[in-house]
């Protein structure tokens, strides 16, 4: 769209920005103005005149992307007092390291979940944006689509399914692309981070820890370029748009910032840097203790290397240390390299056909790194979990051997010591991981008028996604156990195994890997995986007016929607011999492959009817209702609904609310994907184990399977984490979501320029599919016995771990898919915006000045874990309960001036947390506990942005901007809380300090 005069472009600039805050869209707002007559409101099908909408709608207008300065979309997502960050479910640029995969952005309505929020572009579904089985939560990829040909951005509020199928939940996202272009229009913009390093309590704690404090930063550069070309026909029937995008984001490690660099951990001392135990430690599977003195008496639990010695764990001056700090090593902006093209086009065959087609493509290139591989305790190839190590090693001294149990008798024979290891390869680099994605999608379909009543849309859609996945500097563990298996001498060690290749592998004294041993052990992990969607969808639309079927008391007549649709998805993911026999040290457990597809089939029907019109006190009243039929392969059938109302008993105001039932239906993923073992930090410590610090009794050990011989001898889950039996679940049934929204929109004629919505949400979950939090299994374990909980808690039947690395080895809790919880949100969402008509008030030659609002109360966030609990509510806490920060009170602001003059605006934006507790401070009991001694609140936080535009000429703009101008530093929250891979707090807030951007627009 272009503007030929300043007033026009900067009358669209207040609209584009502050419609999004009206509760009307963007071309809703140009409508009221006349420019367009007829428009499909995201939530409806049906065609409206006076372009309303009985659901609450947010729009993120043109302007406001580019005056936000973020080219990545998923950042311009993130503003919205609606979209919640949760680092255990959501994916992103900052997503934690150590969670799969990387390269992918999701967006999450109101924290419900990224598989709860529809995603659209043009209002047509997107199909889930990677196949990675280990990812629990799949949804569509934010990556796809370009910021710089996004028109405007529809935010909904509230179920749709009616509408547009499962999955609209929370709400739905609807891009609208730029399309009937001409012309050519060249854009460019470069930003980097800079960050001033102003946590003193964080740089405490690395100068005790003696790590090292970063200096100031200039990083994480980015350059991002964008081609946009459109032609009409020749008749002026249609019109092709074509665009070319490139996208290069530089990374940035944790180890950058002082506030992330180690992990932070508390105890009653204070606050300390912590770290992986799998750094140097090592003791037998069996639990026995270690000899360290040779009086023939075990005294030690464990042991690290020093020289060519076992000592007792945890002595300072070994070499690797006791704990290793792997935060220098992990990404807290991931890298990542993007290309995005396409075209939309359209022509008009006749007065009643219109042919159309788009397609769009992406490939994406991130690296993400994470700490150098290892030994890791209980992730080896026996079944406890551990490896073989002869007795008659030549790299043992002879104290070593001892120490182990190894006697003259086992030394000459060459027996074997079952061992846990957990020792860091420092002798190799990080371990990286490389994603490659490749994204396209085509749409092709007819629409038009059947004559003054009826129209139509057909169209087919084909979406695909393939994923290439590469990893490097994973330790082998087969290779690994060859290596620890090994004759001859000190001089002359060989394999004992034969095998080729094999470089006898010396963590028995410092400096004993050579670089050949190092170099041997190393394997490469690869995965291949695809996803498609197919959709074929009719829609008949028909304004019943021309018939006469309208009320008697209304102007204009009924309109309705009818329509059917056919989608199916597939997804398919193999990893390679390596991946899949979960060989990779480090990488979680096996990878799991899976080959299923989903088909739904779906008929809708949908109708607007106007009651009253241009009557006392109703100038418009109208009923709407909509209702689907889904019927799925899997043998689900689902019913969905929709009513609502729009009333404006007079001019300044206009009431509206809806309630819709919503469903969500289980997914590929959470239906077919096979069992697996993996490591959590949601269950940190093993209370049956050693060590622990709430020791459970025999008693209650014995409830989990812990036999008597086994009580206090079971080793401790290394580095905080247990392990988790996940996989799907084909008897899943689907979600089933009840929401309501009521609120007003107002004009008032007495205050022009000004436009204002409040609006009042309730979303209810049940049936979730989800797990049974595993703490709430072990601990309901442990204190009741209960059969129900006791066999989900797998021991390892030789040694009663809960760190296993197989599904028939045991040593884990069983995560797989349910349906179990139910959860209610419920809050106050206000929008305003103000353009201040300075010129009526007398007040010339300074210009224009509008302000925008958005602002969301949360009142309620209850959350039932299990059917028969009593709800716990998260409104204004945080933890791990919680998961995400749930502050009671967020708004967005931006203040717009128009300088007189010289074609400029000037912008300011202020972003605002509320205040929230620590969840273990509240009174419900699930909640309820002890305090952490490092923190009990984070306090309100407000980020202030500053930007500007200047239209050189008609062909040259320029922009640059500040985000965080004050370069604030996140929450610091300990690793405890947060969780282990995020970098010591939240990624809801600012991770990286002040960004800076310039940019230049050139129209031809």
């Amino acid at each position: 769209m272009k503007f030929n005069t300043k007033r026009e472009r900067l009358l669209a600039s207040s609209m584009m920005c502050g419609a999004a805050l009206f509760g009307l869209s963007a071309t809703q707002a140009l409508a009221q103005e006349g420019d367009l007559e007829e428009v499909v409101v995201t939530g409806s099908r049906i065609p409206q005149p006076n372009l309303t909408s009985v659901s609450p709608i947010q729009t993120v207008g043109s302007q406001e992307v580019t005056l936000g300065g973020r080219p990545q979309t998923i950042d311009i997502l993130n503003q919205l007092p609606q979209v919640t960050s949760n680092p255990g479910v959501d994916l992103g640029p900052t997503s934690d390291p150590l969670s799969t995969p990387g390269g992918v952005s999701t967006v999450n309505l109101r924290g419900l979940g990224p598989q709860r929020t529809l995603v659209l572009m043009d209002g047509r579904r997107l199909g889930v944006g990677d196949p990675t089985t280990a990812n629990p939560n799949p949804a569509p990829d934010i990556n796809q689509i370009p910021s710089q040909l996004i028109e405007r951005i529809e935010v909904l509020t509230g179920g749709a399914s009616a509408t547009y199928g499962s999955d609209a939940i929370g709400g739905v996202v609807n891009f609208i692309m730029k399309r009937n272009f001409e012309g050519i229009q060249l854009d460019a913009q470069y930003g980097a981070y800079q960050h001033s390093q102003h946590n003193d309590r964080m740089q405490d704690v690395l100068n005790t820890a003696v790590q090292p404090v970063p200096g100031k930063r200039w990083d994480g550069k980015s350059a991002d370029y964008s081609l946009l070309m459109g032609v009409n026909a020749p008749d002026g029937r249609g019109n092709v748009t074509a665009f070319f995008t490139y996208s290069k984001q530089k990374p940035v490690a944790q180890g950058k910032r002082d506030y992330s660099g180690c992990q932070l951990n508390v105890n009653a001392a204070g606050p300390f840097c912590g770290g992986s135990s799998n750094s140097n430690i090592l003791y037998p599977a069996s639990g026995a203790l270690l000899d360290l003195d040779g009086d023939g008496i075990g005294e030690s639990d464990a042991a690290a290397v020093l020289g060519n010695q076992f000592v007792p764990y945890g002595t300072a001056g070994t070499t690797p240390p006791a704990t290793f700090n792997s935060n220098p090593y992990m990404y807290l902006l991931q890298e990542n390299t993007r290309y995005t093209a396409g075209y939309f086009a359209n022509y008009e065959l006749s007065d009643r056909i219109e042919v159309y087609s788009s397609f769009n493509f992406m490939s994406s290139q991130s690296n993400v790194n994470i700490a150098p591989s290892a030994l890791f305790q209980g992730s080896g190839v026996t079944d406890t979990g551990g490896f073989l190590l002869n007795c008659n090693n030549p790299f043992l001294s002879g104290q070593q051997a001892t120490a182990i149990g190894c006697t003259a008798a086992d030394i000459a024979a060459g027996n074997t010591v079952d061992m846990y290891f957990g020792r860091r390869n420092v002798e190799g680099g990080p371990r990286n991981s490389f994603y490659d994605h490749t994204n396209f999608r085509f749409v092709g379909g007819l629409r038009g008028e059947i004559n003054d009543v009826w129209s139509y849309d057909v169209y087919g859609s084909y979406y695909r996604t393939n994923l290439s996945t590469r990893v490097e500097n994973y330790l082998s563990l087969q290779r690994l156990q060859d290596a620890l298996l090994v004759g001859g001498t000190a001089a002359n060690p060989v394999c004992l195994s034969g095998n080729a290749g094999c470089v006898p592998y010396n963590i028995f004294s410092d400096g004993g890997v050579s670089p050949a041993a190092a170099d041997s052990l190393t394997i490469l992990g690869t995965t291949n995986g695809s996803t498609t969607q197919r959709i074929v969808e009719a829609v008949l639309t028909g304004q019943l007016g021309g018939y006469g079927v309208k009320s008697p008391w209304a102007e204009e007549g009924v309109g309705i929607a009818l329509g059917v649709t056919q989608r199916r998805d597939h997804l398919q993911f193999a990893p390679d011999a390596a991946s899949e026999s979960g060989d990779l040290s480090g990488a979680g457990g096996a990878s799991v492959r899976i080959d299923n597809s989903l088909r739904a089939a779906e008929a809708y029907a949908e109708a607007r009817v106007p009651l009253i019109s241009d009557m006392a006190f109703a100038r418009e009243l109208i009923l709407e209702g909509a209702y689907r039929y889904s019927d799925y392969s899997t043998g689900i059938q689902a019913k969905t609904y929709k009513v609502g109302f729009q009333w404006e008993p007079v001019e300044d105001i206009r009431f509206r609310g809806s309630y819709n039932k919503a469903i969500r239906a289980p997914n590929i993923l959470e239906l077919y994907t096979p069992v697996s073992v993996t490591n959590t930090s949601d269950v940190p410590e093993d209370p049956c184990a050693r060590d622990a610090d709430n020791p459970a009794t025999a008693a209650q050990c014995a409830n989990t399977g812990v036999t008597p011989g086994q009580y206090g001898t079971i080793p401790q889950c290394p580095a905080e984490q247990c392990a988790v039996l996940t996989g799907g679940n084909t008897n899943l049934t689907p979600e089933v979501a009840k929401t309501f929204t009521v609120g007003f929109t107002t004009r008032p004629s007495f205050l022009p320029g000004f436009s204002a919505s409040v609006d009042y949400y309730r979303i209810k979950i049940g049936n979730i599919i989800g797990t049974i939090p595993l703490e709430i299994i072990l601990d309901r374990c442990l204190e009741s016995g209960d059969e129900f909980f006791c066999s989900q808690v797998v021991r390892n039947p030789a040694n009663g771990i809960l760190f296993g690395t197989t599904a028939t080895g045991g040593g884990y809790i069983n995560g797989q898919t349910v349906n179990v919880a139910k959860s209610v949100n419920e809050g106050w969402d206000f929008q305003a915006n103000y353009s201040l008509p300075l010129e009526d008030w007398g007040v010339n030659n300074v210009g224009g000045i509008s302000f925008n609002f958005a602002g969301t109360l949360l009142t309620k966030q209850d959350n039932v874990s299990l059917p028969g609990d009593e709800p716990y509510n998260c409104t204004g806490y945080f933890g791990p309960s919680c998961a995400v920060v749930q502050p009671k009170w967020r708004h967005t602001a931006r203040m717009n001036w128009t300088i007189p003059g010289v074609d400029a605006l000037v912008s300011v934006a202020w972003r605002y947390y509320g205040s929230t507790k620590y969840e273990n401070l509240s009174d419900d009991d699930a909640l309820a506990g002890p305090p952490n001694p490092f923190i009990s609140k984070i306090r309100s936080y407000n980020y202030f942005d500053v930007s500007g535009l200047w239209n050189v000429n008609d062909t040259f703009k320029v922009r640059a901007g500040v985000n965080n101008i004050f370069d604030k530093d996140p929450p610091l929250v300990p690793a405890s809380i947060v969780g282990g891979g995020l970098p010591n707090t939240y990624p809801m807030y600012d991770l990286l300090g002040r960004k800076l951007f310039i940019g230049l627009t050139a129209d031809f």
